[in-house]
Order: C-alpha cells, then sequence, then structure tokens
C-alpha cells in the first residue's frame, strides 16, 4: 500500500543523492517491507509519467499557440499591406520580432515560464524568416528564393547558440532541407559572384554544411532512448 510520507520521503533522499539500495536498507531497518517499498517506488515512477507528459502537452500547446499567433500577426500585415508605407511595414517587423524575442527570454531566463519562454523565442524566429521575404519584396529584390530561407536559417542557428534555445535548432534543419531542395544542383554549377545576398553557390554551400552539422548537435543532445529510433 501507497504511504505518502514514504513516498515524499523517497523523493527528497532522491533528489539528496542517495541511491534505491541505500533507501531500500533504511526503509527495511524501519519496518517496511521490499513489496511496500516497491510499490511506493513505483508510484514515483507514476507520477514522474504523468508529469512528463504533461510537460510535453504544454511544450506542444504553446509551440502551436506561437505558429497561430504569428499567423495571425502576418494575416494581419497582408490584410493591410497596401494601405502601408514601407517605414510602417519594417517597423512591424522589426518591433514584432524584437517583442516576441526579448518577452521569450525574460519568461525563459528570468521566470518559471520555461515552455512560454521558448514559444515565443520560436514565435521571433518565426517573424525573423517572414521578415526576409517581406522585405525582399518590398525593395525588390532579385534573387533566388531558397537564399532567404538559408539566412533564415543562419539567423536561426545563431539565435539558437545564443541563448541556449534547443527547439531553434529543430526550426533551423527544415529551413536547410527546403534551401537546399530548392537550388537543384545549384552547388556543381560553378560558384559566381552575385552582389544581391552574397552569391547562392557560396550560400548553398553553407546551408548544406550547417544543416549537417546541426543534424549532428540535435543527435548528439538527443536523449538515449530516442537514438535507438534513428
Amino acid at each position: 500500500m501507497t504511504d505518502q510520507k514514504v513516498v515524499d520521503h523517497i523523493k527528497t533522499s532522491l533528489a539528496q543523492g542517495k541511491t534505491k539500495e541505500e533507501l531500500y536498507k533504511e526503509l527495511l531497518s524501519q519496518g517496511c517491507t521490499i513489496e511496500v517499498i516497491q510499490e511506493n517506488f513505483n508510484a514515483i515512477g507514476t507520477e514522474q509519467e504523468k508529469e512528463d507528459t504533461s510537460k510535453k502537452t504544454i511544450r506542444i500547446i504553446v509551440t502551436i499557440a506561437a505558429v497561430l499567433v504569428g499567423a495571425g500577426i502576418f494575416s494581419f500585415i497582408a490584410a493591410n499591406w497596401l494601405g502601408m508605407t514601407k517605414p510602417i511595414k519594417i517597423a512591424i517587423i522589426l518591433i514584432s520580432m524584437i517583442i516576441a524575442y526579448g518577452a521569450g527570454w525574460y519568461l525563459k531566463e528570468k521566470s518559471e515560464f520555461l515552455k512560454t519562454g521558448e514559444a515565443l523565442i520560436l514565435l521571433g524566429s518565426i517573424i525573423y524568416g517572414a521578415g526576409i521575404f517581406l522585405v525582399a519584396q518590398m525593395f525588390n529584390i532579385r534573387a533566388n528564393w531558397p537564399d532567404g530561407f538559408i539566412l533564415w536559417m543562419i539567423g536561426t542557428i545563431a539565435m539558437a547558440f545564443a541563448i541556449e534555445s534547443y527547439p531553434l535548432f529543430y526550426l533551423a534543419i527544415p529551413l536547410g532541407i527546403i534551401a537546399i531542395v530548392g537550388h537543384p544542383f545549384g552547388i556543381f554549377t560553378g560558384f559566381g559572384y552575385n552582389s544581391f545576398l552574397l552569391t547562392s553557390s557560396f550560400l548553398l554551400l553553407a546551408a548544406t554544411i550547417i544543416t549537417f552539422a546541426i543534424g549532428w548537435i540535435v543527435r548528439k543532445k538527443m536523449p538515449p532512448e530516442l537514438k535507438e529510433f534513428y
């Protein structure tokens, strides 16, 4: 039968660095049977599983919310796009991005709302990427569209390293893949200089190297139980 006092004692002792063997000996000396001790350990495991499931659910919900907020922001901009001047358009993009990054960093580093902070940082990266294409459209910048994804990926990776935001690495990988697929065989066609966005060829080579490097970093940090599936 589960005893909440025993469960709390086990949790406290494990947090202090005691091993299961030491706890078994201690509880046995206090008159607990092996079956009771094991049942209390199982109860802790069940609580942990429920807590992990809850955390995963919250992470999914806040991530989806961040994406929807980002879509809402740019739907609003798109609906009023023609009526805005260029300075207003750029200001909206920059202010939205700074607010998302700033609020996300604060919640992640200075408060207990870690998941919400990560979601806002992800939203900031989405705004940053959308801003690249919107600015290119505003100023009629002539360049291959995959170059925008490459610049988006590089900026996302820089932010991921700067604030140690692991979800941004996940975002950077598909961005790199899109860029590589969008440049069919471009890496084999030579390296000509392009005054716009440096050069597509060099950007493509950078995208290829960075995508594989980030994939390796993600796999290295991946929990051991997940590596079995990859």
